[in-house]
Parts: C-alpha cells; sequence; structure tokens
C-alpha cells in the first residue's frame, strides 16, 4: 500500500504579517527571517521607496555609537553592499552672515539615496531581504490583523519642499538656516555624482508669508547655482512620543511609533532600532527588546529637549550656536554629547514635555 505524506503547511496565524516596506518594516522582517519565522511585508505602493524621489538623506553619525558597519551588521544587513557618501565637512549658511565650514575628522553622517531606483538605499535594503527570502506583497493594503505597523506618519508635523535636479558641479554639501528659508528647521543643498537636491525641512507656522522653498532656492541662486523650477517633490514627517509601555501587537515601529529624532528629523537607524526591538518581541527575546527601547526611550526624549531649544532660537541665536561647531576639534564629539541622557537632561524632560506642540500618539 502506497502512503503519500504532504508537508504540513504553517497555519495562517503562524506568519508574521508587517503592514509597510520601509526602514523600520524590512529590518523586522530580515531579522524574523533569519530566525526562521515566515514573514511578508504588505505594501500598499508598486515598489519600496515609492514615496522619495531620489533625493538625499544622511544615516547620521552622532546618535548611535556603533560605527555603521558594525551598526548594520548587527541588525542583519551588510553596509557595504549599501550605495553611501561620507560626509566630513559642510558648509553653513544664514542670512546676515557669510557662510563658513564645518569639518570633522569622523563622518559627520552616509549620505544615501532615498527612492526606488537601483543606486537607492531603500531598494537596497529591499534586495537584501529578498535574497534572504521575506516575501514581499506590493500593491497590497495589510489585512486586518497584523504583527507590526511600519505604515510611517499618522499625522503631519513637519514638511519637506524640495527640487531634484542634474549639475557638473563637484559632490558638495550645504546647510541653510533661517526662519525664511525653514521655519523651526533648516534647508540644505546637496549635490553627489552629478545629482542634485535643494530642500527644505520645516513646520508651518502662523501668518506665513512666503514659501520656504521658494527663498531657498533664490538664495542659492544668488550664490551662483544654477536650480531649476522643475522635479519639485514634498513629503511629511511626524513627531509622535509614544508611551513605550504600550509596545505590544501590532507593534509600531519607525515613524508610525514616533521612532524618529526630533531635533533634526534623522530617523533612520532609530527606525531600524525599533524593528530590531519589534522582532526580538515577537521571537519571545523579550529582555533584549526592552533593552533597546529603553535606550531608544532616552535618546527620544533628550531630542524632544534639543527640539524645544531649537526652536527658541531666533536667527541669530541659530547662527551663533552654527558657529561654536566650526571652532571646536571634533563637532562631532558636540553633537553626541547633546545626546546624552544625564540628571540636567532629565530634569529639563519634567519641565518641558507637555509644552510641545505634537502630543502623545
Amino acid at each position: 500500500m502506497l502512503t503519500l505524506f504532504f508537508p504540513r503547511t504553517k497555519p495562517d496565524q503562524e506568519i508574521n504579517k508587517i503592514a509597510g516596506a520601509g526602514v523600520a518594516g524590512m529590518t523586522a522582517a530580515l531579522n524574523l527571517k533569519k530566525s526562521g519565522h515566515d514573514v511578508v511585508i504588505y505594501e500598499k505602493q508598486s515598489t519600496v521607496g515609492g514615496s522619495r524621489h531620489g533625493d538625499y538623506e544622511g544615516l547620521e553619525n552622532w546618535i548611535f555609537n556603533q560605527p555603521m558597519t558594525q551598526f548594520f551588521e548587527s541588525h542583519g544587513f551588510d553596509f557595504e553592499k549599501l550605495d553611501s557618501v561620507p560626509i566630513q565637512n559642510f558648509s553653513v549658511h544664514t542670512e546676515k552672515r557669510s557662510p563658513f565650514i564645518v569639518r570633522s575628522r569622523t563622518p559627520f553622517f552616509y549620505m544615501v539615496k532615498r527612492g526606488p531606483g537601483s543606486d537607492c538605499f531603500d531598494r537596497q535594503l529591499y534586495e537584501q531581504c529578498h535574497r534572504a527570502g521575506v516575501d514581499f506583497k506590493f500593491d497590497s493594503p495589510a489585512p486586518g490583523h497584523i504583527d507590526i505597523d511600519s505604515t510611517g506618519s499618522k499625522k503631519a508635523a513637519a514638511y519637506i519642499k524640495g527640487v531634484n535636479f542634474t549639475t557638473p558641479l563637484a559632490n558638495q554639501v550645504h546647510l541653510l538656516l533661517g526662519q525664511k528659508f525653514a521655519p523651526k528647521g533648516y534647508g540644505y543643498l546637496i549635490i553627489q555624482n552629478g545629482h542634485g537636491t535643494v530642500a527644505t525641512a520645516f513646520k508651518k507656522t502662523k501668518n506665513e508669508l512666503s514659501d520656504p522653498l521658494h527663498e531657498s532656492i533664490k538664495y542659492f541662486r544668488g550664490r551662483g547655482f544654477d536650480i531649476p523650477n522643475k522635479n519639485i517633490f514634498g513629503s511629511r514627517g511626524s513627531f509622535s512620543n509614544l508611551n513605550m509601555k504600550f509596545f505590544q501587537r501590532p507593534y509600531r515601529i519607525g515613524e508610525a511609533g514616533g521612532f524618529q529624532d526630533f531635533l533634526f528629523g534623522f530617523g533612520m537607524r532609530m527606525a531600524m532600532r525599533s524593528g530590531l526591538a519589534a522582532a526580538y518581541h515577537i521571537k519571545g527575546e523579550k529582555y533584549q527588546a526592552k533593552r533597546i527601547l529603553r535606550n531608544l526611550h532616552w535618546k527620544r526624549h533628550i531630542s524632544f529637549i534639543n527640539r524645544m531649544l531649537y526652536e527658541r532660537l531666533n536667527d541669530e541665536q541659530m547662527a551663533k550656536s552654527a558657529a561654536l561647531f566650526a571652532r571646536v576639534d571634533e563637532p562631532l564629539d558636540l553633537l553626541s554629547r547633546a545626546y546624552q541622557w544625564n540628571f540636567k537632561n532629565m530634569l529639563r524632560w519634567m519641565r518641558l514635555k507637555d509644552q510641545y506642540e505634537i502630543r502623545t500618539a
């Protein structure tokens, strides 16, 4: 008698379902898959990086102590297979002062391109996840029951407007400060390998009479840069102060969970950490998850304080603060110290936490 054996398929509830193929979601998925879990990511867009426009973003190098290569390795990715450019100097511009250069022996950040292209950070993370066996379902909204929510901003707190262009100019990075150019934020010009981006990250203010992007473009044109009025893009970001006590299914990670730097909006490394924490939680390694979350909690508190202080600066105070980084031997150390949790910062947090315009999520 012939007996047929069919492999048992796992019930549907054993497949970990993730909503959103962002940086955080892919980090969680890769770590779950490498631990033997079946994972599927539902992405409503047709590709990864679909909400980005080939614009540039930095992987900061001051919030976390771990070197970039080791950081990515500890999150399951091979950093050497990602296109990135270390940035060790940039020019700072204000409306009334002459531009000056800030230099560091260690990279301030690693510039990456965001979007669906083969040279983009999002696509290259996807390739590593795909090779590991993570299942992606594009053009597919997530089902009603999910394990992880990595769907990005829930509400707009900050806005980014910019323009992409081609240029023969050499690689360079410029920071533009001032309420006219970026209310409560900052503007920037980045040129890498023939591709340029001028953008402004800002908060909308009452009685806003001018367009921050128009003013930023006008400023850089006055400095001799040829910037067109086409290929304009826009996006938004959120700053939500999620209570870590409620980190449970569906785990909200990345921007969906408020894992973002309040000060400058650098969020990719925080997003990856939150994704790793969710993966640990699902795998039952709750001590590791709690340790990551505690550290992220402190860093978000500190960046919250830094944001509150930054928003109180007028243009002249902002210019003086930026000039300080040009005068010290290692400005990256100065930035790193601004993210250290201590008794003074704890008192500031207790005093300021209820005054911020974005409330607890």
